[in-house]
């Protein structure tokens, strides 16, 4: 009889053992953050949510319906925001359900799906950032030469697509493993538990992360410097005003801010990344990685409203779109040029003009400038205006 007992306490024992060891694989079993933090989650996801997608959409709406706003720059602010309504869409909802469902519900292919679309927006994002620092670099510190046109713009943009993908497809063909995670409710790959999957935090650290950061850090500096000197040689010739130097400096300062955000946002992350590497799982805080994605995912809010701020064409359009008004589009000449009859009264607005004068400072150095004076009134507002199409 005590054999007997002994015998189904054991297996009993067996049956629990192999319970626990198919929930760590489950995608339906795992525990989820419950009470007053997946409260907080859930409100600051479905927030993050709203805000985003409309601010992105209004985003893109404001370009697309404004020929003027078709600028390189905002053609990659663009992308940046069709970006961040990819993260509305297909990102916070996976969580918002695991949070809900307090499991995974959605099964193994919307797992893989989730697990790389987060690293996709990313790298889009972050690539993204680059290819306007790189533009900005060679319109300021070379801006005789048009390297960075209308179609390689394009060009770029699907280049940073396919690139993102390159770098997120590596987990699906088993680079690492991916698992869904209950301290971040979402399915991701697991902490580094041997050389290969070390090798992707490394690479996703480095390639992702650090190098384009750097990257940004050099060009930006390059950028401010020449910016500096070329405002100091236009007023030393006190011969054309300063203005356009101005309106690129602020565009040069908003973009800084853009990629402030982002790295305020995305670090927490990163920083799980490197501490997964070197310490166990176990020495987090409750919750960290939850938490870190949702610090990312608050960036597809922060370029919006970066822009509605900081950029009068961006905050009248998007005002124009909730008000349900028309896009008012200024008067030109052929080519985009200013009408040659100085005394119009159809004369773009000055906050167009600002835009759109941002390369005027390369001509503080030619010997034209000095011919400027005895030209008609039309041609000094053709050398006073020239158009760059930054």
């Amino acid at each position: 009889m005590v054999d007997r007992t002994l015998d189904e306490s054991a297996s009993e024992r067996i049956l629990q053992l192999a319970n626990k060891s198919s929930s760590t694989t489950s995608y339906n079993k795992a525990p989820l953050p419950h009470g007053s933090i997946a409260i907080i989650q859930l409100l600051v996801l479905f927030l993050t949510l709203t805000v985003g997608f409309i601010g992105n959409a209004s985003l893109v709406a404001v370009v697309i319906r404004n020929r003027q706003m078709r600028t390189r720059t905002n053609m990659f602010l663009t992308q940046l925001a069709v970006t961040g309504m990819g993260v509305c869409l297909f990102s916070i909802p996976f969580m918002i359900t695991a949070l809900i469902k307090q499991s995974w519900v959605l099964g193994e292919v919307l797992c893989k799906l989730n697990a790389f679309f987060v690293p996709f927006c990313f790298s889009s994002s972050i690539f993204t950032l680059t290819a306007i620092c790189i533009h900005k670099y060679f319109s300021v510190v070379k801006p005789l030469r048009r390297i960075i046109t209308h179609k390689r713009t394009l060009l770029i943009i699907g280049f940073i697509w396919l690139s993102a993908f390159a770098c997120s497809i590596g987990p699906i063909f088993g680079w690492t493993v991916i698992i869904f995670r209950s301290s971040a409710s979402m399915c991701c790959p697991r902490d580094p538990q041997n050389t290969l999957e070390i090798s992707h935090t490394i690479f996703m650290l480095c390639v992702v992360y650090m190098f384009p950061i750097l990257a940004m850090v050099f060009l930006y500096l390059r950028i401010i410097i020449a910016v500096k000197s070329h405002c100091q040689r236009i007023r030393d010739t006190a011969i054309i005003d300063d203005r356009g130097i101005l309106a690129q400096r602020k565009i040069i300062i908003t973009l800084l801010y853009v990629l402030t955000a982002f790295v305020v946002c995305w670090t927490p992350y990163f920083i799980y990344g490197i501490m997964s590497m070197v310490t166990r799982p176990t020495n987090f805080p409750p919750y960290f990685l939850g938490t870190a994605y949702i610090c990312g995912f608050l960036y597809s809010v922060c370029t919006p409203i970066i822009l509605c701020t900081r950029n009068p064409r961006f905050r009248r359009g998007f005002k124009e779109l909730v008000t349900f008004q028309g896009i008012n589009r200024p008067s030109l000449g052929a080519h985009g040029s200013i009408p040659h009859n100085c005394g119009s009264s159809r004369r773009p607005s000055s906050d167009y003009l600002t835009e759109r004068r941002c390369s005027v400072w390369f001509l503080s150095s030619q010997n034209s400038l000095l011919s400027i004076e005895p030209e008609p009134c039309y041609r000094r507002r053709r050398l006073r205006w020239i158009e760059t199409y930054l």
